[in-house]
């Protein structure tokens, strides 16, 4: 085994946070449904999921701002369930900055050295690190209200960073930010990730935001994990029906139809960008489906088709904008994909789905 195979190893032995059967309940509302999960050192990871699916919960619990009602949250293999979040080796970067209006970019960032009496000498020294970190070296003298939106987001990563926590948590952090703000903030998350080489928690409900940054995803929905994966293994092979739908845009094929149409007779899921439209034959290893053309959204380079099928139910294509030739809304259509782009998931909700 190489020399940075058994480093990498080493360095996965350990998690730098586990959870163990992690429960949270608010009464009789169980926000967080005994889960299990483990975030590698280092990691960019993020916990997607709609409002109300528990990864906000998930990540405050992790932070110490609540109490689990069960189980164990375990950073670097030590069970922090029961410490106070200043007891915890871990910081918070929230949605709304929280940085202080009559103080200067530096002495914000300094603020959490100098509660712990950090020397002056060496919070300038940190400080003035820090912020080269994240690119606004010459900002230091500047209030917060003299900077950008994307700005002062990047002065509370730094402050959030200053301390040297073991884990960054943040929560939503881009979504107070404009469209286009927000994707650079991503590339520039990304890049200050990897640069200081801390793991990363980011609580999103953005599927694209996820898919873009991570490492890892954990999908959530009511209280717990459907799938853990890799972006593209989320993407590509989504476990259950829920991630198909939730993660990008999914045709899921019922049972009855996957059964017609492949012959297994259980739930597939099938990418729009897999479709085609079809004016003559198909291709061998293809199958087919026809029906009505109920709605075309274009979207610059491509377009999405949505078609109603002869039982009733919806399929949704993703084809480029120069191929609509023969397309007509109230007009027949044919659409074709590979049997191997068909992939099964677990039947746990259609509801989201193309084919419902």
């Amino acid at each position: 085994m190489a020399i940075g195979a058994r480093d990498d190893e080493s360095r996965r032995a350990t998690p730098a946070i586990q959870l163990v059967r992690l429960r949270k309940s608010f009464g009789e509302v169980v926000a967080v449904d005994d889960i299990d999960l483990e975030i590698h050192e280092g990691e960019f990871f993020s916990l997607l999921g709609p409002s109300g699916s528990g990864k906000t919960t998930v990540l405050r619990m992790i932070a110490g701002f609540e109490p689990p009602t069960g189980g164990a949250v375990l950073l670097q293999g030590t069970d922090v369930s029961q410490l106070a979040p200043y007891d915890r080796d871990v910081n918070t970067v929230f949605q709304d900055y929280a940085l202080f209006p009559h103080m200067s970019v530096l002495e914000n960032i300094e603020y959490g050295l100098k509660v712990k009496k950090v020397g002056k000498a060496e919070r300038r020294q940190r400080a003035a690190q820090i912020l080269e970190s994240v690119r606004l070296a010459e900002y230091g003298e500047r209030r917060p209200n003299q900077l950008s939106g994307g700005q002062r987001q990047r002065i509370a990563l730094a402050r959030a960073l200053v301390n040297h926590p073991k884990v960054l948590l943040l929560d939503e952090p881009l979504g107070a930010l404009d469209l286009k703000l927000r994707e650079e903030m991503q590339v520039e998350l990304k890049n200050i990730q990897r640069d200081v080489g801390i793991t990363f928690v980011f609580v999103t409900h953005d599927q694209g935001e996820a898919l873009s940054m991570s490492n890892r995803i954990a999908v959530f929905n009511n209280g717990r994990i459907e799938q853990v994966g890799t972006p593209r293994e989320i993407y590509d092979h989504p476990a259950t029906a829920f991630v198909a739908g939730f993660v990008g845009i999914s045709n899921v094929l019922t049972a009855r139809r996957s059964r017609e149409l492949l012959g297994v007779e259980e739930p597939h899921s099938v990418r729009p960008e897999r479709l085609r439209i079809v004016h003559h034959e198909i291709a061998d290893g293809e199958v087919s489906v026809v029906g009505v053309v109920s709605d075309v959204q274009y979207l610059g380079a491509d377009c999405r088709v949505r078609a109603q099928l002869d039982d009733g139910t919806f399929m949704v294509a993703s084809v480029p904008s120069d191929g609509l030739a023969g397309v007509a809304i109230g007009g027949p259509i044919r659409l074709a994909w590979p049997r191997f782009a068909a992939f099964p998931v677990a039947n746990t909700d259609i509801s989201k789905g193309g084919d419902q």
